[in-house]
């Protein structure tokens, strides 16, 4: 008890030191089926790119596959592009790369810039920039108990924002329990050991620590129906006792497609 204090304290100090939107690249989630379902999946690990919602969760699947995903939001402003790829072996494995990128960014400044704003000295547009972040994240997982999983994700970032680069590194801490019974919760810890953001003028930025968690909750399995093609908007619906997939379109709020392959389940 003495132990979870003191790390809940130093949590605590460290947040008061970081800032405020240094972390906001690692909270865009990955994978279609988690963002047609409404950005969830602590604790289902029918996702190619469960490592990112929860890396324990990847100690209970024994299925690998690969998934590309393209996603625009806000009509196309900002994009986001990711690969997944889940491994198999007796410590799971996967990797997940995120593109982040916003095009044709407006800069504006005066006509003359010697003089102050005015009707007769308006901001013209001076040049346009691009911003794009790459993250890197690499997923292990292993089981402690019959019960009970923990994973870890390192991972590594590179911005490039207008005229500004910088690298990012970082991890999450991941803790799945299983209570039987379909029953289970999950615990993420995002940058748990602070991620830092190193910025080539010197600079840099520390990403505030958040807990993210699922309780208990009864679910059913139905990604291993899941083949092939898939889109945003995906609802599961029952037949026979279980859960199936279905594909309607996505919403014109988010386009979202992508890609899949599952390795056939051992069972």
């Amino acid at each position: 008890m003495r132990k979870l204090i003191i790390y809940v304290a130093l949590l605590t100090c460290v947040g008061l030191g970081a800032t405020k939107y240094a972390g906001e690249i690692f909270q865009l989630s990955p994978g279609v089926l988690n963002q047609a379902m409404g950005n969830t999946g602590l604790t289902w690990n029918g996702s190619l790119s469960a490592g990112w919602w929860n890396p324990a969760l990847l100690a209970t699947s024994s299925q690998g596959g690969a998934e590309l995903m393209r996603s625009e939001n806000f009509e196309g402003l900002l994009q986001q592009n990711q690969f997944a790829l889940s491994l198999g072996g007796k410590t799971r494995s996967a990797i997940l790369v995120s593109h982040i990128g916003i095009d044709k960014i407006k800069l504006t400044r005066l006509e003359n810039d010697a003089d102050s704003l005015s009707n007769a000295n308006r901001p013209v547009v001076w040049k346009t920039v691009s911003n794009n972040d790459v993250v890197l994240y690499g997923s292990i997982a292993r089981s402690v108990k019959n019960k009970l999983h923990l994973g870890l994700t390192p991972k590594l970032a590179y911005r490039n924002l207008a005229e500004n680069s910088g690298y990012g590194f970082g991890a999450d801490l991941g803790l799945l329990w299983n209570a039987g019974g379909g029953f289970s919760a999950g615990v993420n810890l995002r940058d748990f050991f602070t991620t830092r953001i190193i910025w080539e003028n010197g600079t840099h930025e520390v990403a505030i620590p958040i807990w993210t968690w699922n309780l208990p909750t009864a679910s059913r399995s139905w990604a291993k129906k899941s083949r092939c093609i898939s889109r945003c908007g995906v609802k599961p619906t029952r037949k026979d006792g279980e859960m199936l997939p279905t594909f309607p379109l996505a919403s014109s709020a988010q386009t979202c497609m992508a890609a899949s392959w599952c390795s056939p389940s051992p069972n």
